[in-house]
C-alpha cells in the first residue's frame, strides 16, 4: 500500500480511513497488505523522501550496511532497516506472487515518497493501481 509519509505522524487520516476500509472490503480484505507506515520509519536519506537521493531500495543503492537492513534470522528488513529497502522488499515479494500495489492519491497529490515507491515499482515491473481522490475526507465514502 503506498500513502503519504510522513515523520510527525503515522499516517494521513485518509490513508488510515483508505487502510481500514480495504480490510473491510469482501475482496480486497482478502490481500496480504504491507503498510510502511505501519512501523517503518529508517531511512538512509537525511531528508527521507528526496527523490534525487540516490537509493532506490537495493543494497547497492541504500546507505544502511545490509547487518543493520536485514534481520539475522529471517533474512527480511527489520525495525532498523531503510524505509525504502523495506518498501522495495515487499514490491518485490508483491511481484514474485503475482501482485500488485495499490497508490492512495489524496487531494494535494503524490507525496514525495509515494514519487519514489512509483519509481521502485516501475524498476520491479510492478503492477500499481492509483486511487484518486477530489475529496478531503474518505470516510463519507464506502467501498463496495
Amino acid at each position: 500500500l503506498s500513502v503519504k509519509f510522513s515523520l510527525a505522524e503515522k499516517t494521513t487520516q485518509y490513508a488510515s480511513d483508505f487502510a481500514l476500509a480495504m480490510k473491510r472490503d469482501r475482496f480486497l480484505k482478502n490481500f496480504k497488505t504491507y503498510n510502511p507506515n505501519a512501523w517503518c520509519k529508517e531511512s538512509c536519506d537525511p531528508d527521507f523522501t528526496n527523490i534525487a537521493h540516490p537509493c532506490r531500495g537495493t543494497s547497492s543503492t541504500c546507505g544502511i550496511p545490509e547487518v543493520d537492513n536485514y534481520d539475522a534470522v529471517t533474512k527480511r528488513p527489520c525495525s532498523k532497516s531503510c524505509w525504502r529497502l523495506a518498501f522495495r522488499f515487499h514490491q518485490e515479494e508483491s511481484k514474485d506472487t503475482n501482485g500488485f500495489m495499490i497508490q492512495v492519491e489524496e487531494q494535494s497529490g503524490l507525496g514525495d515518497g509515494q514519487k519514489i515507491e512509483t519509481e521502485m515499482a516501475r524498476e520491479v515491473g510492478l503492477k500499481v493501481f492509483r486511487t484518486y481522490t477530489d475529496e478531503p475526507d474518505f470516510k463519507k465514502y464506502t467501498t463496495q
